[in-house]
């Protein structure tokens, strides 16, 4: 990929306001000569969004507006944009709900040349995560020296592929995705309840399936607005990020240097903890320190998690205003994670749940702490919701 130019690709529904400030903010950045830019528009009956695409100027390359003429939703409209990457070689996805930093393009360009060969790497996120999305907990990755994380999940808001990272992903959605993601397929709960429209959640059975990863920057270089649109109705601004607004050299390490690689769940790989916590050098298991993964995602002799367990290899405490990993990392003293064979654990508690949203949420109040509680709970509504949709559904076809 060295050499390419990626295109900038903006997905556009019914928010002008959004697409025009998206817009503004991409103009102001820096690009070198040619850069394409390619404004998609699902049909929505608002002719607004088109008058902003055309009367926009894009002075750095070439301009293109795809008005599609039938409504293609979320999940296909993105996947239209992601086939442009066979027509530019690469290509950088924004949602019109976002903002752009002013130096994401090197940075895309960075990593394309340096990850580009792997075909480990599955896709580029421009966006950087604070918060674990399946549990609402804060995310803080390890911090090996480097720019950048690993994760088998996959970026929204935001995010850049190349030509044959996005071929790899189309083969295998030709053959899964028609099936349904269930727990069973070793994948968080709440992908049951993320709607059908929902690309995402495709993308990350395809991560988990196949061992590939999403490369994260430290420094996010978007932002999500939260603006209401397709899958929320209401403003959510806990998603929201402080943006990288400076230039920078990108330190970037090869996948199997990284001592900051994680798993679907946010949770760190058995290497890496392996490589921080001598007393684990030895050990073969999964890491649990949520104490949610179902068991299709267990599949080592042992297990390292905060479910309470009868007895145990080895046992850590629990740092206060710290990650979870912390704890494991500087091998505290005490007897809140355990390591022990799988059978050895019972489900997580409701006492234990709260005792580790305590812990390790730094500075948050107890409303904040009671909406995590809470996710769970979510979930389940969402997900018979979601079955009672369908069934009724398959009723009237």
């Amino acid at each position: 990929m060295s050499g390419a130019t990626p295109a900038l690709v903006i997905v556009g529904y019914d928010r002008p306001d959004a697409l025009a400030g998206l817009l503004t903010a991409l103009r102001a950045g820096t690009y070198p000569d040619g850069v394409p830019l390619v404004i998609s528009l699902d049909l929505s009956g608002d002719p607004r969004p088109g008058g902003v695409a055309d009367a926009f100027e894009w002075p750095h390359g070439p301009k293109r507006v795809i008005r599609h003429p039938q409504r293609l939703g979320l999940r296909n409209h993105i996947l239209s944009c992601g086939d442009l990457s066979e027509e530019y070689g690469a290509v950088i996805v924004l949602e019109d709900d976002l903002l752009a930093a002013p130096h994401l393009y090197a940075y895309v360009e960075r990593a394309i040349d340096r990850f580009g060969a792997d075909d480990r790497i599955a896709g580029i996120s421009l966006y950087h995560y604070r918060i674990n999305e399946f549990n609402n907990m804060d995310f803080e990755p390890i911090d090996d020296g480097s720019d950048v994380y690993f994760m088998q999940v996959a970026a929204s808001w935001g995010q850049a592929w190349t030509a044959s990272q996005w071929r790899l992903f189309r083969q295998w959605y030709a053959r899964y995705g028609r099936d349904p993601i269930r727990v069973t397929d070793g994948v968080p709960r709440q992908l049951e309840a993320w709607r059908d429209n929902s690309w995402k959640r495709f993308y990350m059975k395809y991560l988990a399936m196949t061992g590939r990863y999403f490369v994260y920057p430290r420094a996010s270089l978007t932002t999500n607005r939260a603006r209401p649109g397709t899958n929320t109705k209401r403003a959510v601004s806990i998603y929201q990020t402080a943006m990288d607004v400076g230039a920078r050299d990108w330190r970037l390490p090869a996948l199997d240097q990284s001592l900051a690689r994680y798993d679907i769940f946010y949770e760190p790989e058995p290497d890496t903890l392996r490589a921080l916590q001598p007393a684990l050098a030895d050990a073969d298991f999964d890491v649990d320190l949520y104490g949610v993964k179902p068991a299709a995602a267990l599949t080592r002799p042992d297990l390292l998690s905060s479910r309470p367990a009868r007895r145990g290899r080895l046992r850590f405490g629990l740092v206060s205003d710290a990650p979870a990993v912390a704890s494991i990392i500087a091998g505290v003293p005490g007897s809140f994670f355990t390591l022990a064979p799988r059978d050895h654990f019972s489900a997580m508690s409701l006492g234990r749940r709260w005792a580790l949203a305590r812990a390790t949420q730094v500075g948050r109040p107890g409303n904040a702490m009671m909406f995590q509680m809470l996710k769970p709970v979510q979930t389940e509504i969402l997900i018979r919701k979601l079955a009672r949709a369908r069934r009724q559904a398959a009723i009237g076809e």
